[in-house]
Parts: structure tokens; C-alpha cells; sequence
């Protein structure tokens, strides 16, 4: 199986969270919040990662890519309610969801397509398929992208904040605390907007062809806003946004 670089990078060390960054949970919209950390790179660049979680209307929580494990984001989920699905949404995006699994054993773990083949220490999951939209209690609607070769993402759409969530696909790294982070991340294919990275080009986009229906499928949801797992949201002409990112793709 190819790796890409961010692939390889992950696989020697595990990422090490940065202690002295611990923001408190964000409301973005009534059952939606985000909880934002910062992760220690090979390397030592700093990345910044987002959790973003869903009110269920039973009352349980989704949690979307879970970041870092520690006693205050264990808190500040507890907070919220009893957590009922975690979500694995791509290839690599799964490093913490085993302290996830044991801390919230009553919760549901999904996977993206291809993952539980990809890294067989993952915990047993339901792979995101036809049943998850009723699942998840037809609240937060799971938009497979792929697979293309090997890889797969699962965007969700929660319907009740209009709000597409993607986790690699783009990045929307557009702040820095000093100028070796932005140097470095430039140089590993961050764009300085909203948009693609080099890792998603190479893989999820590799196949313009392949990859338009995919995009077109998210671009006929309404959203107004756009999560991304590293940088920041997209409020206000998201869709445009999205349109203007993903361009030469969706004219393929």
C-alpha cells in the first residue's frame, strides 16, 4: 500500500500534544462544538487539530476525530452528555480512539472505509456504510469520498447548524505562531487559504475524474459552515468557498 508523506511521518512517532494549549470547548451552534489542541510534529512543526461534536437528539454525543486523550477533554465531554458514536474518518485520523473505546466503552465506534485493513490494532468498528445515517440517529449524514486507491475520508453534514465537516480533504491553516511553522508547513503542501493540501492532492484527489462526484455530492448540501480537523472554520460563503477550493476538480 502507498503512504504519503504525512502517512510516514505519523507512523515513527506519535504525535505529542502541547500541554500549555488547552482551549475550552467552543458552541458553534445549538449541539455543535469544537475542541481545538495543538499537536507536536516530527520534526517539532506544530499542528493545529479540532474534535468537533454533535448533540444526537437522543441526547448522546458524536465525536468526529477525536484529538488527544487527557483528563480535561475527558471532562468537557462528560460535561456534555454521555458520548454514543465516535467516528474514525479517515486513514489518519484514528491514533487516540483507543482511549476513547475504554473511557466510553457504551459508545459506537465507525470507521472510514479501508481503515480496519489499514491499521489492524484499531478496535473492532463498524465500518461507515449504508446503515450509519440511522445510526446516527439521522442527525449528522455521513458523505463517503472514495475510496480512490486506497484511501477514503468520511465527510459528514449536520443538518440542523448547516455545517460540512471534513478532516483532511482541505486544510485552513491561515495562523501561525512564528514564521518556521508557516515556512514548514508551506513546504509540506499547506495552502495559505482554505483549499487542498499536497497530502489530499495525492490521494483522496489524485483522480480528478474520480474524485468530481464525490465533491459534487457535498456541494449540493446547504452549509454555511465548513469544519476542517487543522485550521480554522469557514463561516460566511462557505459554499463559495468550497466551489473556489475544489475548482479544477469539479470541472474535471
Amino acid at each position: 500500500m502507498s503512504r504519503t508523506l504525512l502517512d510516514r511521518l505519523l507512523q515513527p512517532v506519535r504525535p505529542r500534544p502541547i500541554a500549555s494549549f488547552a482551549a475550552p470547548a467552543r458552541e458553534l451552534a445549538p449541539g455543535l462544538w469544537r475542541l481545538e489542541r495543538k499537536l507536536r510534529m516530527p520534526g517539532g512543526l506544530v499542528l493545529p487539530v479540532a474534535m468537533t461534536i454533535f448533540r444526537l437528539p437522543s441526547g448522546g454525543l458524536f465525536l468526529h476525530s477525536p484529538i488527544a486523550l487527557d483528563e480535561e477533554v475527558g471532562r468537557t465531554i462528560e460535561s456534555l452528555g454521555p458520548v454514543s458514536v465516535l467516528l474514525a474518518p479517515n486513514s489518519f485520523h484514528y491514533v487516540f480512539i483507543g482511549d476513547y473505546v475504554k473511557r466510553f466503552p457504551q459508545a459506537r465506534l465507525f470507521a472510514a472505509p479501508g481503515l480496519t485493513e489499514r491499521a489492524p490494532a484499531l478496535p473492532p468498528a463498524t465500518v461507515v456504510g449504508s446503515e450509519a445515517f440511522g445510526a446516527w440517529e439521522q442527525a449528522v449524514e455521513p458523505i463517503l469520498f472514495g475510496p480512490i486507491g486506497s484511501f477514503a475520508e468520511v465527510v459528514v453534514y449536520h443538518r440542523a447548524s448547516e455545517t460540512l465537516v471534513l478532516t483532511d480533504l482541505a486544510f485552513n491553516m491561515v495562523r501561525y505562531e512564528n514564521t518556521a511553522d508557516r515556512v514548514g508547513w508551506r513546504l509540506f503542501g499547506v495552502p495559505p487559504r482554505f483549499g487542498a493540501s499536497r497530502t489530499a492532492r495525492f490521494t483522496l484527489l489524485r483522480d480528478p475524474a474520480a474524485a468530481r462526484p464525490f465533491l459534487k455530492r457535498m456541494l449540493e448540501k446547504s452549509f454555511r459552515r465548513i469544519l476542517v480537523a487543522h485550521g480554522d472554520p469557514v463561516e460566511g460563503s462557505a459554499g463559495e468557498e468550497f466551489e473556489r477550493a475544489f475548482r479544477r476538480y469539479l470541472d474535471a
